[in-house]
């Protein structure tokens, strides 16, 4: 029984020191700009959203280099045929999780001058 004890106690540090590796690696409040036009930037606060969603794989998918990336790394201004443009993958993305949260859905909820 000790032993296994030790094994789950060990087994518990691995995953939290995980989640403390892949949580560094995430960066702080950003603003998102790239696709500025008729509102203001969105200030994102990404360790906030992060600490709530807890996977990145629900916002991210996995780039080509095997890890998530930055959303205008795959998804363009303009839309290319095969892959949702910018706009449209945040604001699906975003609104989605915030009617699920029931978070704010309106433009200057996240557009603030």
């Amino acid at each position: 029984m000790k032993k296994f004890a030790a094994f789950m106690a060990i087994v518990v540090a691995v995953m939290f020191s995980a989640g403390m590796v892949v949580g560094a690696d995430a960066p702080g409040k950003i603003i998102i700009k790239e696709i500025q036009k008729t509102k203001p930037p969105v200030e994102f606060d990404h360790k906030a959203h992060q600490a709530k969603v807890k996977e990145c794989k629900t916002c991210h998918h996995k780039g080509e280099a095997g890890k998530e990336e930055k959303c205008s790394k795959c998804h363009k201004d303009k839309a290319d045929g095969k892959t949702v443009e910018l706009k449209e993958a945040f604001h699906k993305t975003c609104k989605d999780c915030h009617k699920k949260e029931k978070a704010t859905t309106k433009c200057d909820g996240c557009h603030k001058k």
